[in-house]
């Protein structure tokens, strides 16, 4: 059975352009139907709208956090988890005062950064 040290692995910038996220499971170390992210967001940290093809489930392990997924904005904290179906944009902002802590699992071991989102891009005239 493979063992992932975590620490082993690059981090990487998110969406919001900072450096905070790490992918620590996917096709490279022997993961054949998933990837799995951490990530570590500072207080205020914005990861914005973008989408996936997949299903992706993220699993907030500290901090508190103001979530939207499609056209609905909830909070969430430490112990909750948010499924997001696959094309749904989705984003959230840190709200803490301390770090946001997550692990974002995705339906893909090739899973790359989400599709920046644009509302303007999808406006119907």
């Amino acid at each position: 059975m493979p063992v992932v040290n975590h620490r082993d692995r690059p981090v990487i910038l998110s969406a919001s352009g900072q450096p905070s996220l790490s992918m620590v499971v996917n096709r490279e170390v022997g993961a054949q139907q998933l990837s799995v992210w951490v990530a570590n967001h500072a207080p205020g940290e914005v990861v914005p709208p973008h989408t996936h093809p997949v299903e992706e489930v993220l699993t907030f392990l500290a901090g508190e956090a103001l979530v939207t997924v499609g056209a609905e904005t909830f909070p969430v904290r430490a112990d909750m988890t948010v499924i997001v179906p696959p094309g749904v944009p989705h984003g959230y902002t840190n709200t803490s005062n301390g770090p946001l802590r997550l692990v974002a699992t995705l339906a893909d071991p090739d899973a790359q950064l989400g599709q920046r989102w644009e509302p303007s891009a999808t406006a119907v005239r």
